[in-house]
């Protein structure tokens, strides 16, 4: 079974049509890889983490 993980700053999901697009494009992507059968057991988990959790080059992003 594919499990693919995006985490991404919370707000870049607050449109939820987002998540939506994002999770059947990389189930598409999966699919020209893996093919079309795989599709039923394509996971794909959307996870919006606060900027002040993220960090870049040591410093914090919120």
């Amino acid at each position: 079974m594919p499990y693919i993980e995006v985490k991404a700053v919370d707000s870049r999901f607050d449109d939820p049509e987002v998540s939506r697009r994002l999770i059947a494009r990389l189930t598409d992507a999966a699919c020209e890889v893996f093919g079309e059968d795989a599709r039923p057991s394509i996971w794909v988990v959307v996870d919006g983490v606060p900027a002040r959790q993220w960090g870049i080059g040591g410093k914090a992003l919120g």
